[in-house]
């Protein structure tokens, strides 16, 4: 059997599992499980058979019981935020693990010591 033959028989096992899996009406995940498939090559298969035009997929509606289902879509609204910066809490404690083994643990009062410890601990001795 060539590569070919191989790979489109391939195809079709998947093509077959993948309409298995719209008929249960469940969710992917528990059909792969259920046939011993792994998610990870449904979703690829899926892809590889969307994109060579094999499978075509409406998209997923949102599930409701039948008492949240409305007639109407229901409008989008967006509330408007305010985007501040936050000062750090302090102190502001850093921990510092050296290679030798032996760690440190340092308060700091203010942010700008951050910038004098790091210089320290990377200036060579």
């Amino acid at each position: 059997m060539s590569k070919q033959d191989e790979r489109a028989q391939k195809a079709a096992q998947w093509l077959e599992h993948l309409q298995g899996w719209k008929e249960s009406g469940g969710a992917m995940a528990a059909y792969a499980k259920g046939h011993g498939l792994a998610l990870w090559a449904m979703y690829h298969w899926r892809q590889v058979l969307i994109r060579e035009g094999h499978w075509h997929e409406q998209p997923n509606t949102p599930r409701c019981s039948d008492d949240t289902r409305r007639d109407s879509p229901v409008p989008i609204r967006f509330a408007r935020v305010a985007v501040t910066d936050s000062p750090l809490p302090l102190p502001l404690i850093v921990r510092v693990h050296l290679c030798n083994g032996r760690r440190a643990e340092i308060e700091l009062g203010e942010l700008n010591q951050l910038d004098e410890v790091l210089g320290v601990l990377e200036r060579r001795a």
